[in-house]
């Protein structure tokens, strides 16, 4: 469970080093990530020559620092080591045993990495400026931003190596309309417009401005298609950008969950919304009953229409759409699945219902989505020639996944019965401490 910054333990981790000194935004992104650990009396909770780069600190109790059970000192939660990390140079020199009971909590190191100073800018034509990062961090940048927050600290560590910060100033145009597509970029401060142009004579069309800690970028590097807009400066605009290949490795890889049709009818029966990000007159060719159509280059327009409390689920031919979409939208911190395959993955029989039903519905009607009409129900008349025959082998197929989505059913299940369980545990343990405290202090 994280830590809630005004709580007891939120207020003592507040005064140690370096979170005393970090922004309030920061260090509640960081609180999230905490979860605080119970050791009983004896525990070994790090040994010498220990190289896992987390930092540990202590909130409660005494650790004993010790070489071969040579005691070297003793940490006390109450004093002023205990506002510094414990044995925190790697590989460690000591192990750290627990005298009495103690709370304590880990840490990955890339999570307090603290960004450079300020260094003196060099010019570059253009008014363009870029800095190498080499080894600095912009980790405070990074968490304000869900998808890269999302990503595990591996991948933290090697964007974090490789970041760049280039520098515009208001009016420089960051990306034309057309370039290939060569970064991802995140906004450290400043706002730049998104705009592109229908066509080559066409009028331009502004799209959205972006500002401190949005994106822009991925969907030319996901689609491996030329930029689809324009993005300009419109103030003095600090950019952190990431190269096409780390984006796809280290961000894209690890963001993008998919669904399989089964799965994705399933979480339709559980009211998430299916869009579809193709072109309007592809979606007027063939379309799932339920697809609202919301084409890709609209969708940052639509953001603030969509409920985050609902599960999205975008659909395109191939999944190359999709993916950009989908990405957009974990960036807004939306909870998004894509649909695996895309049309071209969907039975034929499925497509052909889709088909019946969208030349009997006007475009209009098939936006209102109806999650009682599952995606998935085959026809119910048909030619003999249309029928799709189900051999036994499909039919235990179909079966086999039914009883998967049970199991899973059970495992989330189960699941949230052991959070219940293990709250209820910290609940009591916490009665326990307190009565502890309380026997002590009446025997005195």
């Amino acid at each position: 469970m994280s830590v809630d910054i005004d709580s007891p333990e939120g207020q003592i981790i507040r005064k140690m080093v370096p979170f005393s000194t970090m922004p309030t935004s920061v260090f509640k992104v960081i609180c999230d990530k905490i979860m605080i650990e119970t050791a009983r009396s004896g525990t070994l909770i790090f040994k010498r020559g220990d190289t896992e780069s987390d930092l540990i600190y202590l909130l409660k109790g005494d650790v004993s620092l010790e070489v071969d059970k040579l005691k070297m000192e003793i940490i006390k939660a109450s004093s002023e080591s205990a506002r510094f990390a414990l044995a925190h140079q790697l590989p460690r020199k000591t192990n750290g045993v627990a005298k009495g009971t103690v709370r304590f909590f880990r840490l990955n190191t890339i999570y307090i990495s603290t960004p450079p100073p300020e260094g003196k800018k060099n010019s570059t034509a253009g008014s363009r400026e870029i800095i190498k990062n080499n080894a600095e961090q912009w980790l405070s940048t990074l968490l304000m931003i869900p998808i890269i927050r999302a990503l595990p600290p591996a991948n933290l560590h090697k964007i974090n190596a490789e970041l760049e910060e280039i520098n515009y100033e208001k009016g420089d145009v960051v990306i034309s309309q057309d370039d290939i597509g060569d970064y991802y970029y995140l906004i450290k401060s400043g706002e730049c417009l998104i705009s592109r142009k229908n066509s080559p004579q066409g009028s331009e069309t502004k799209i959205a401005k972006l500002q401190t800690w949005d994106t822009f970028g991925e969907a030319a590097l996901i689609s491996d298609e030329p930029r689809s807009e324009t993005v300009t400066a419109l103030t003095e605009l600090s950019l952190l950008r990431v190269s096409k290949e780390n984006f796809l490795t280290l961000i894209k890889e690890a963001a993008l969950k998919f669904v399989t049709a089964f799965e994705a009818e399933i979480l339709l029966d559980d009211g998430a919304i299916l869009l579809d990000v193709r072109p309007p007159d592809e979606y007027e060719k063939l379309h799932l009953d339920n697809a609202i159509n919301v084409p890709l280059y609209t969708l940052r327009t639509f953001l603030k229409t969509l409920d985050k409390e609902k599960v999205i689920i975008v659909m395109c031919n191939n999944e190359k759409i999709s993916e950009s979409a989908a990405f957009l939208l974990l960036t807004y911190n939306f909870s998004v699945n894509i649909w695996q395959g895309g049309m071209e993955g969907i039975s034929a029989d499925v497509l052909l219902n889709a088909a019946q039903t969208n030349a009997n519905t006007s475009v209009h009607d098939d936006v209102v989505f109806d999650k009682n009409k599952p995606i998935l129900n085959p026809p119910s008349v048909q030619k003999m020639s249309e029928v799709s025959f189900i051999s036994p082998l499909e039919s235990e197929n179909e079966q086999l996944k039914k009883n998967l989505f049970d199991l899973k059913l059970q495992y989330e299940k189960l699941g949230k019965e052991k959070q219940a369980l293990t709250e209820k545990y910290q609940q009591l343990f916490k009665q326990c401490e307190k009565l502890k405290t309380m026997l002590e202090s009446l025997k005195k």
